[in-house]
């Protein structure tokens, strides 16, 4: 989310204070776009949708508000809208890696891995140690089986964030495919002992194949 500060203290009331505030400022686009972000941390997220597409029809260009409802369609499982709201965020703003990371993740989610690759590395090309990119298009490259580049995302995300499970999990699965059975065994217990959830079935193949 977007840093769009709205004062702390009981939600409820901010609520009704933003509400006002809107009513008497039907044009303002921070108005829209704080009660916006009160409705979402209420967990009203229709009503959240609602007051970020009213600030987007006063200010279409707005680049932060763009990524703030696109993140919300994401956490609600609506990628698709998601990834629309992030590209039209890179309209206003071509070079934001963000966005681009935002729009490869979804893509990935979505089994796109071609078009998941391409934003991932426009990202990373723009911000090389972004490492949730990195993570990321390490697991798109494993599908993409491009897996001496996979261990070498990982290995970077790794270096960058050692103590990120996520980054230690995924190493392990680019060893794993690489054939490195030992090193995709360490790597999954280091991701284990950080306190990611490894899948049972991936830590079981590993295990036979160590064992074989």
């Amino acid at each position: 989310m977007a840093e769009t500060p709205i004062k702390s203290g009981d939600i409820n009331e901010i609520i009704k204070d933003l509400e006002k505030e809107v009513k008497e400022h039907p044009n303002s686009v921070i108005a829209h776009h704080r009660l916006a972000l009160a409705y979402w941390r209420a967990k009203r997220t229709n009503d959240a949708i609602s007051e970020f597409q009213k600030a987007l029809e006063i200010d279409p260009s707005s680049y932060e508000i763009r990524i703030n409802l696109g993140t919300l369609f994401f956490q609600l499982g609506r990628l698709e809208d998601g990834i629309r709201e992030n590209k039209e965020a890179l309209k206003a703003h071509p070079g934001a890696a963000d966005a681009m990371a935002n729009i490869g993740s979804a893509y990935m989610q979505l089994g796109q891995f071609k078009e998941a690759a391409e934003y991932l590395e426009s990202a990373l090309n723009l911000k090389p140690e972004m490492v949730p990119a990195l993570v990321n298009l390490s697991s798109v490259y494993v599908e993409l089986d491009k897996l001496g580049d996979a261990v070498s995302l990982a290995e970077k995300a790794v270096s960058l964030s050692p103590r990120f499970g996520l980054a230690h999990n995924n190493l392990a699965v680019a060893y794993f495919f690489s054939g490195e059975y030992q090193k995709a065994k360490e790597a999954m217990e280091k991701a284990k002992e950080l306190g990611y959830p490894v899948h049972s079935e991936f830590e079981k193949k590993v295990n036979e194949k160590i064992k074989s």
